[in-house]
Order: structure tokens, then sequence, then C-alpha cells
């Protein structure tokens, strides 16, 4: 027996081993980032809006299930926030900032 054909051959339930384990992980992740985004919650108003973010945020990124990421929801709600502060494009178009020069004639 070649030392390959112990790896071409699964062993019955490994499948649902690895689930299991990529599972626990995706928890874990999730647990660690909820902690962190209980830090944000100490932050006053002004620590939060300078990083894009608002209480009610925070608040309604900590309502998520245990099994769910609350990160995702801070990421949708700054890009919500940041896109809601950008200044529409100006309809005309802007003059150039170096001023075009014609070129001189010289007479012979």
């Amino acid at each position: 027996m070649s030392r390959f054909a112990l790896t071409t051959t699964t062993v019955p339930g490994m499948a649902a081993l690895g689930q299991l384990a990529r599972s626990l992980l995706d928890l874990a992740k999730a647990l660690r980032h909820r902690r962190e985004i209980k830090n944000l919650a100490e932050f006053d108003e002004r620590m939060l809006a300078d990083i894009g973010l608002t209480r009610s945020d925070v608040t309604s990124a900590l309502d998520e299930p245990l099994t769910c990421n609350p990160s995702w929801v801070l990421v949708r709600s700054a890009e919500r926030h940041s896109r809601a502060e950008r200044s529409p494009q100006p309809t005309r178009p802007l003059r150039p900032v170096v001023p075009m020069v014609t070129p001189i004639r010289r007479c012979a």
C-alpha cells in the first residue's frame, strides 16, 4: 500500500467532524468579536462618531444571536453612514486647476 492511499480514502464521519470543527471556530470568532464590541459600548458618542458609528449601531450589533458574527452589523452600519455623509457630485464641470497657456507666436 502506498503512503498516499490513506489520504485518498475517507473515514466515515470525517466530513461531519470537519463541519463541526469549522462551526466551533466560527462560534469562537463570533464570541471574540462580541467581546470586542462590548468594549466599543464603553466609548462615548464622540469617539463612536470618529469611527463612523452610533450608539444604536453598537447596541444592534450586540442584539444579534450568539451564533452570528456581530462585527458584520457594524461594518454595514459604518458603510451606510459613510455613504450618507458623502456630498453629491457637482453637476457642472469643474474648471481646470492649471490655466491653459497658448504658445507665443514670434514674428519672423
